[in-house]
């Protein structure tokens, strides 16, 4: 791997792991589609299960205050971590392009709600019923893509939560996703020593990026931080569009 190479995905986990500090989300979005130009989409996502465990571990101890704020949490977290097992075994079951492709239906279905649906919103018994669906989903879409983002940042944000709370919320989702995807992995035999190395060095810039990122939520505005994520996304679904075509 050559030194530009390496300087790429430094930037990467470092804008990602700032972006997660601030908003809860971006980690896995930013630096996995990235890290899979250069290692292969099914690598990218095992090295990153470490990094992205350890930056949700360090937000929900530091707002662990705010755990009253989430509605429906525990039984949220049972049907994410079950979501998280069923999503593992398709990665091991898929090859590199499609695993691409499910990167690519993801992303977009994210960028689609916010284009068409920004003020989604659940309320009452819809949210009962649907919390445990999205929680489940969530789980296979970090199992078999190491993203869970898109379904993750819009179930939370339709209860409207504080800012903090909200980092919190969608934190200890990641949390409890990531946790059950770094056993499964593990024990599927996808996490050698090699890529148990290469996790475990990416956790250096996350956790000097996240602290920033938190640090920085109550001066910045999160608008405009997500817009600038928004156009990092689209730009990083182009590329893996044009990755999926001529590989195809």
């Amino acid at each position: 791997m050559s030194y530009e190479v390496l300087a790429i995905i430094i930037l990467a986990i470092a804008v990602g792991s700032f972006a997660k500090g601030l908003t809860g989300i971006g980690l896995p979005i930013i630096t996995i589609p990235i890290l899979s130009g250069f290692l292969g989409a099914e690598h990218a996502i095992v090295v990153m299960t470490i990094p992205t465990f350890a930056s949700n571990v360090w937000i929900v101890w530091s707002y662990r205050r705010l755990a009253t704020n989430i509605p429906g949490l525990t039984a949220a977290l049972v049907f994410a971590a079950a979501g998280t097992l069923v999503g593992v075994y398709i990665l091991a079951s898929l090859n590199d392009t499609a695993l691409i492709w499910l990167l690519i239906v993801w992303i977009g279905l994210y960028l689609l709600n916010l284009a068409f649906n920004p003020d989604f919103r659940l309320e009452g018994r819809a949210a009962e019923r649907a919390s445990p669906v999205f929680a489940f989903c969530s789980g296979i879409s970090q199992g078999a893509t190491g993203i869970a983002g898109p379904l993750v940042a819009t179930w939370i944000h339709s209860y409207r939560l504080q800012m903090e709370a909200y980092v919190f919320g969608v934190s200890i989702m990641f949390l409890c996703i990531s946790g059950v995807h770094v056993a499964a992995v593990a024990g599927g035999g996808l996490l050698d020593v090699q890529r148990l190395g290469e996790g475990l060095l990416a956790v250096i810039p996350t956790l000097l990026f996240v602290p920033l990122g938190m640090r920085m939520t109550r001066l910045l505005s999160p608008q405009l931080f997500n817009r600038i994520i928004i156009a990092c996304v689209v730009a990083m679904e182009a590329r893996l569009i044009w990755k999926a075509v001529i590989t195809a």
